[in-house]
Order: structure tokens, then C-alpha cells, then sequence
């Protein structure tokens, strides 16, 4: 039995969904990086981990960049808020509750 065309097609598109899975990996191992530079320049400092100034910048900022990219800006907002919130539990883990 013979995969139907819609069959083939479907598997190519997961093929290029799994790339792009892997490229978003990529870039979140780059974000880990940046947030370890983060993580010691609030050490150093004694700085809080938590900026919510900054946070809401950040998802305001992204969602403008969605929309240019025709992205709906609520989906760009959610998964940055995943990924802030994320980050944010490593950062306390590493300097502790208390910055």
C-alpha cells in the first residue's frame, strides 16, 4: 500500500517542523548562555532576579516584532512569557529567593 500524496506531504512538513524545533533549541541554549552572564552580573550587584519593568518591555517588544513578521502577537507574548518564566525559576535556583 502506497502513502496517499496528502500522507507524503504531511511527513515533509514535519521533516521542516522538526528543523525548526531544533533551530528554536538552539536559540534557547544561546538565551541559557546569556542568562548564566546575567546570572553573575546580579550576583556581583546583588541585584533582584525579577525586573518586571524589563519583562513587560521585553513582551511589548515582541509583540511588535510578530506582527511584523505576521505572527499573531499573542502567540510570540505566550512563548516569551514561557521562556522568561522559565529562566527566571534557573536564575532563582542559582542566586537563591532572596535577589
Amino acid at each position: 500500500m502506497t502513502p496517499e500524496l496528502n500522507d507524503v506531504d504531511l511527513a515533509g512538513i514535519r521533516t521542516r517542523l522538526d528543523e525548526v524545533d531544533r533551530r528554536f533549541v538552539r536559540v534557547l541554549a544561546d538565551r541559557s548562555r546569556l542568562i548564566g552572564e546575567v546570572v553573575e552580573f546580579k550576583r556581583a550587584r546583588g541585584l533582584p532576579v525579577v525586573d518586571r519593568t524589563r519583562e513587560d518591555e521585553m513582551l511589548v517588544r515582541i509583540g511588535e516584532v510578530a506582527a511584523e513578521e505576521g505572527l499573531d502577537p499573542r502567540v510570540a507574548r505566550d512563548v516569551l512569557r514561557a521562556v522568561i518564566d522559565a529562566f527566571t525559576l534557573l536564575e532563582v535556583e542559582q542566586l537563591g529567593p532572596d535577589h
